[in-house]
């Protein structure tokens, strides 16, 4: 059973939404392309059952793979290159399904990878689990079932269905993991299993999956550098009106859309947080009809107001809000959100919990103008933050 697979308390960032944190971060990336495969690789909202909603998404590196039982070195060593994994959780029974991949060097790489991470006599000392022959993809390959005590809560128990496989240099796999009790259902997880070996398929052809566009992820101003990636991927129609409890919205025609959210405070997951996205449309009308709605797009947030007078190189149209941070708690606004348009596609910022708002605003506008300034090239460079940003003099 991989050791990707794990549940996620990360940001939930949509197009253009940030909302709270918690829980594991990620402290690497690998480069842009192998990033937009990674991340396409996993499954995306509509292959899942109705009842299932986004949680997370984000890439690990060989430490946090490792965790307390695997030694990261050997992981490394192995050729092991970068780890992702997306969580989507069934509110009613608390029921998780994890899609992730594992990029290695070569598909030498992989097997002997696939001998760390599956052995689960490391990986869960304390489980019961018996592998089986998994009948998708190409070997190495598994199916673990069984049960194995919460990492979180060693009170509850985990009834578990994962099956992995490797797809070129990738082991990628899914995961059901139930804790009330009942059977996980086995037949939904061979089902999912061969959703992402056709996804995974065609992503190493580099063909986009449905719901993603892998020449997107390039255009992307890079946050990783900044701090710990709390949340990175692509996000459906269905994740992104559900995060702001729409439907039928001018989100919804969306063709792709990415995000990603970083940390920069001293403690890990901690304020002021940037994130910035790109979301692209079948027309610059879609697009913009997303900027009529933007008063519409902060549920949940008190104290939003228009910010006039924001002007982005580049962008077709703007708007923008101040609002105090939800994931702060101040009664002052502390934060910025720009939306901008660039032919059909939405840029997106967002830059919350800063030291002011005046802060807010410059690193808002000049993460706004690198984007902008990104979209439809091949590659993007991050901007230079304002000094003060986390406090630092």
């Amino acid at each position: 059973m991989s050791r990707i697979r794990q549940s996620l308390g990360v940001f939930g960032a949509v197009a253009v939404l940030l909302a709270s944190v918690s829980g594991a971060v990620a402290q690497e990336s690998p480069d842009a392309a192998m990033r937009a495969q990674m991340a396409a690789i996993t499954l995306e909202r509509a292959s899942l059952p109705g009842d299932y909603r986004f949680q997370g998404e984000t890439f690990f590196d060989a430490s946090q793979v490792a965790g307390a039982t695997l030694d990261a070195g050997e992981l490394e060593g192995a050729g092991f290159l970068a780890s992702y994994a997306s969580v989507y959780r069934n509110p009613d029974n608390g029921a998780t399904i994890t899609s992730y991949v594992t990029a290695w060097e070569d598909a030498d790489a992989v097997e002997a990878g696939f001998g760390i991470l599956e052995d689960e006599a490391l990986t869960h000392p304390d489980g019961s689990l018996t592998d089986a022959e998994a009948t998708v993809g190409e070997t190495p390959r598994e199916t673990t079932t069984g049960t194995y005590p919460d990492p979180a809560d060693p009170a509850t128990t985990v009834g578990i269905v994962d099956t992995t496989f490797r797809i070129d240099r990738f082991l990628v796999g899914v995961s059901l993991a139930v804790t009330d009790g009942t059977e996980p259902d086995a037949e939904l997880v061979g089902t999912l299993a061969g959703t992402v070996e056709s996804r995974a398929t065609a992503a190493v052809r580099n063909e986009s999956p449905d719901g993603t566009d892998l020449s997107l992820v390039p255009q992307v101003v890079p946050l990783s550098g900044f701090g710990p990636l709390l949340q990175a991927g692509f996000l459906d129609s269905g994740d992104v009106e559900e995060m702001y409890g729409l439907q039928g919205s001018a989100l919804g025609q969306l063709d792709a859309s990415w995000a990603e959210v970083v940390g920069l405070g001293e403690a890990s997951a901690a304020a002021p947080y940037i994130g910035v996205g790109l979301t692209s449309f079948g027309s610059a009308e879609d697009a913009q009809a997303v900027l009529g709605q933007a008063g519409d797009l902060t549920p949940g947030i008190d104290g939003a107001q228009a910010l006039d007078g924001i002007d982005i190189e580049g962008a077709d149209a703007v708007a923008a809000i101040r609002f105090p941070s939800p994931a702060t708690g101040v009664a002052e606004a502390d934060s910025v959100r720009i939306l901008a348009v660039v032919d059909a596609t939405l840029v997106s910022v967002d830059v919350q919990g800063a030291p002011s708002l005046d802060l807010a605003q410059e690193t808002a506008v000049g993460l706004a103008t690198a984007q902008a300034g990104c979209v439809g090239a091949d590659s993007c460079e991050a901007p230079t933050l304002p000094e003060g940003l986390t406090g630092a003099s």
